[in-house]
């Protein structure tokens, strides 16, 4: 059983497919060549379409301790009793071209496809050359039970993991994709595809690469038209609304109308009201004209008769500025001082902050200590008092007849702790 694959894409324009594919057509195998042994009627290679599966070699995987299938150009099918592999093959192809095991949707840890009892299992799947390839690619995987970790080889030589995902999509081999490659557990997920999401999963699993690309420029000019639509619909309610708006106004703008005239109207009158007025103001600008040339000769002598003051006056303005300056150096000084006088008055706030909550913690302290020493003194209080009940007592001495007598003639006693104790 192989997974279906799509038709060869042109990726002569990708740089980075290009250099892996020389780099695995360079590389040599370390036991010469595909490790696969002569079968006869064994399909030619001519038969497979680049990227078809050819050969899995499975060892210490899952049931299998050791086995290796030889598929054919066609259609693959895998026939037996529940337990004995079929979904194993699987699941080593999965696993072997490096995909993960979500894409299964099985154990998660790549650890427990390894055989019960052993360490590693290899995994080795030989997928079909393309024609301008010189030999087949075989993908060797060895998973580690101890760590859990994933060893891959690619015609024998070392490889990564980007490596190995590089040449699956070079060979435009998509397991990922349930309309490739379908797992008995995804066929739940599969029906819940909506025909959208089917129809992007065909077109990457069987259209070339243009296809695609012209998906997403329809898709990008549906959107544009969508787009394009709604701009529309908004520009005609818009325009409704400035119809109806407009019907409203129109009442309105009769009125402006008649104002305009009636404007007009005064416009007009105001133009002749503006003759008059020059007339007024040219004859009022030419005394003031002469007013002013008057005024002019007067200014001069005046000059001429005060140019010492004004020497004077310029001396004086030249001081002042000088003046200022210090002034305002002075002010900067000052300014200074307050800075640092409000600094230190800050400093002494909480210097004497802290001074009060000493004091505070020592009358507190002080008032706690009378307090104690009045408790001191009722204490020596009730032990004189003690002491003197204690002296007053009368003592005694032990007579056994006289308490036999008591308990004999008591019918109850009372007992604490194990001892006799005399009746109240």
């Amino acid at each position: 059983m192989e997974p279906r694959t799509a038709p060869k894409r042109a990726r002569s324009d990708s740089l980075e497919d290009s250099q892996v594919m020389k780099r695995l057509q360079s590389s040599t195998p370390r036991n010469g060549g595909r490790q696969s042994r002569p079968l006869q009627n064994r399909p030619s290679g001519d038969e497979f379409q680049p990227g078809a599966i050819v050969r899995v070699k499975v060892l210490n995987f899952v049931t299998y301790e050791k086995a290796e299938f030889f598929l054919g150009p066609n259609l693959n099918m895998v026939i037996g009793p529940n337990g004995t592999g079929k979904s194993s093959l699987v699941c080593a192809i999965c696993l072997g071209l490096g995909y993960a095991t979500s894409v299964l949707g099985r154990a998660s840890a790549f650890g427990e496809f390894v055989k019960h009892g052993r360490d590693e299992a290899e995994i080795e799947v030989e997928l079909q050359k393309r024609p301008d390839d010189a030999e087949n690619y075989v993908v060797g995987l060895c998973i580690r039970r101890e760590d859990d970790k994933r060893r891959f080889t690619i015609n024998g030589q070392r490889a990564n993991l980007k490596d190995v995902q590089q040449l699956m999509r070079t060979l435009s081999i998509q397991i990922d994709n349930l309309c490739q490659f379908l797992p008995q557990d995804k066929v739940a997920e599969f029906a819940g595809l909506s025909p959208v999401e089917l129809l992007e999963k065909t077109l990457q699993a069987a259209a070339p690469p243009q296809m695609i690309d012209w998906q997403k420029d329809l898709k990008s000019h549906f959107k544009s038209q969508q787009e394009a639509q709604r701009s529309a619909e908004q520009s005609n309610e818009q325009l409704r609304n400035m119809e109806a708006r407009q019907q409203i106004l129109q009442a309105d703008v009769e009125k402006l109308r008649e104002r305009r005239q009636i404007q007009e109207s005064i416009a007009k009158l105001e133009k002749l009201q503006v003759i008059v007025e020059y007339n007024t103001a040219r004859r009022e600008y030419a005394a003031v004209k002469k007013r002013a040339k008057e005024a002019e000769l007067n200014l001069k002598r005046l000059q001429q008769s005060s140019a010492p003051s004004l020497q004077a006056v310029n001396r004086k303005q030249e001081y002042y500025s000088k003046i200022q300056a210090v002034v305002e150096a002075r002010k900067r000084l000052l300014r200074t001082a307050e800075t640092n006088a409000d600094q230190a008055i800050g400093q002494v706030e909480a210097a004497e902050a802290k001074c009060q909550e000493v004091a505070a913690k020592i009358e507190a302290e002080r008032t706690g200590f009378t307090t104690r020493k009045q408790e001191i003194g009722k204490i020596r209080s009730r032990i004189n008092q003690l002491e003197t009940q204690y002296k007053k007592r009368e003592t005694r001495e032990f007579d056994a007849a006289d308490w036999n007598r008591r308990i004999v003639s008591v019918p109850s006693l009372s007992v604490a702790c194990g001892k006799y104790l005399p009746p109240y």
